[in-house]
């Protein structure tokens, strides 16, 4: 690396690094990534990519186990989950070489090492034992973040939500601490696998920050199931008796084979509170609505920004930043705040879980006049044809506008549907004008708009509208 002055830095090569590092290249700039382990971050390499390949494996299994009822004799099958990691690694590899080549594409230099603030124009970058302070014009900082572990004995058998996902081999049993969406889609897997599991969240329900209808529908199917919930159960301590871990609760004690910490991730943020970039109380970045620190020519975004974030938020941001950037170095003023995306959150346990817009809770919350409709899925044809007709599509409209604020569904390939969702509510949309585009039949597409047509007391496939929700 020889060049030393730069348009744009971008330590962090996960989805909202490499998002900001091509997005400004695509406008002319000279552009560094760095990045201290492999391109794609936690997200392709230890979280979202290989939980849902591992995920679709375990689908497939379920698949496997209940193809009778499609027609289908299966005589002898068995799981093998060195094979299903096999399965995983191979796609995430492909993805990583395939963003390797996009980057390459793109005439992005790339650099593997560790990155440092040195200023507000300055990063120093160690490689290999050897150190280069290089200047940026703008620093893009997605160094992302990482799981918070809870205390325990260090002999006890613990580990984070991403070690969970290189097992060497499936545990008889498994006790997850936290319900959010890492949470409950490790049950699921586990579950599904075979494995005993027991989910133990703080809080009075599963996935707190979904419409609690659709978290409490989910509650509901994963215990069917099979899956011990325990929710409002505080864990105290976990200790070890003969390598099996005891979790102490103030609900009792529960051995297990193996415990997974999935109650959260903290931003890695270390270091830079001391070249005058101003933190939140947990630790993460504060920024502007441009993304924009304290310090004017440095940028945050991803997980750093949230402690927590989506891959897609993450790289929302770094449009965002980018385009911020990209005036700043013309001298044009940033005059209009930018509005905040609508960011879908979902869950792909069976069923699957999807949150696009206002839960009924909040708009209660913010006294909106609200009606609340459900479409069944045990009324969508698609849904019927494949056997999966458990949950319900759930809108959320002002009642005065007519305008959809919320898309709440639990059901088969829910994360699938939130481009349609995302669109109805980032859009404004009206019911009417929500429900005036052709859907194909059969799709579960549909289930939306019936649910549309609910709302507009023109139900075409269920009987009568049911509860307005506007008690």
């Amino acid at each position: 690396m020889t060049e030393t002055c730069w348009d744009v830095v971008v330590i962090g090569g996960g989805p909202a690094g490499y998002t900001a590092a091509i997005r400004a290249k695509q406008h002319g700039l000279n552009v560094l990534l760095v990045e201290k382990e492999e391109l794609g971050g936690t997200c392709l390499n230890r979280g979202c990519i290989p939980s849902k390949a591992l995920i679709h494996c375990a689908k497939v299994w379920q698949t496997v186990k209940n193809a009778n009822q499609f027609g289908v004799n299966i005589v002898e099958a068995s799981l093998d989950w060195i094979a299903m990691q096999k399965w995983a690694s191979r796609v995430v590899q492909t993805l990583r070489r395939g963003l390797q080549s996009l980057l390459q594409h793109h005439g992005i230099k790339v650099v593997k090492g560790i990155a440092r603030l040195l200023s507000p124009q300055e990063v120093k970058v160690i490689t290999d034992g050897s150190e280069q302070t290089l200047s940026a014009k703008a620093i893009v900082l997605a160094t992302g973040s990482s799981p918070i572990q809870i205390p325990h004995d260090p002999n006890a058998p613990v580990v984070s939500e991403e070690q969970a996902l290189f097992l060497p081999s499936l545990p008889q049993s498994v006790a997850i601490i936290g319900a959010g969406a890492s949470g409950v889609e490790l049950a699921w897997l586990f579950n599904a696998l075979g494995t005993k599991v027991t989910l133990i969240e703080m809080l009075p329900r599963i996935l707190p920050i979904m419409d609690a209808e659709v978290a409490e529908g989910l509650q509901h199917a994963l215990k069917r199931q099979g899956i011990d919930i325990r929710t409002s159960t505080k864990v105290t301590s976990i200790s070890d008796r003969k390598g099996k871990a005891i979790v102490n609760t103030d609900a009792g004690e529960l051995e297990t084979d193996l415990v997974i910490c999935a109650i959260g991730r903290r931003a890695n943020s270390e270091g830079l509170s001391e070249h005058g970039v101003l933190l939140n109380a947990n630790g993460s970045v504060f920024v502007n609505e441009w993304q924009q620190t304290s310090v004017p020519s440095v940028f945050a975004v991803g997980d750093l920004v949230h402690g927590s974030g989506t891959a897609h938020g993450g790289m929302v941001e770094a449009e965002r930043a980018i385009f911020a950037i990209v005036r700043q170095f013309s001298g044009e003023p940033l005059v209009s705040a930018p509005s905040n995306p609508i960011v879908p959150i979902c869950t792909y346990t069976e069923p699957q879980t999807l949150g696009v817009g206002l839960t009924e809770q909040e708009a209660r919350g913010q006294g909106i006049d609200i009606e609340v409709v459900r479409f069944p899925w045990r009324a969508s044809g698609a849904a019927m044809a494949v056997g999966m007709t458990e949950g319900f599509v759930k809108l959320v409209a002002d009642a005065k506008t007519k305008q959809v604020l919320g898309v709440h569904i639990l059901g088969a390939d829910a994360a699938n549907l939130n481009g349609e969702a995302s669109l109805i509510v980032s859009t404004g949309m009206s019911v009417e004008q929500a429900a005036n585009t052709v859907r194909q039949h059969p799709s579960l597409s549909e289930g939306i708009k019936e649910a549309l047509w609910t709302l507009m007391g023109l139900p075409l496939h269920i009987a009568k509208r049911p509860n307005r929700g506007r008690e």
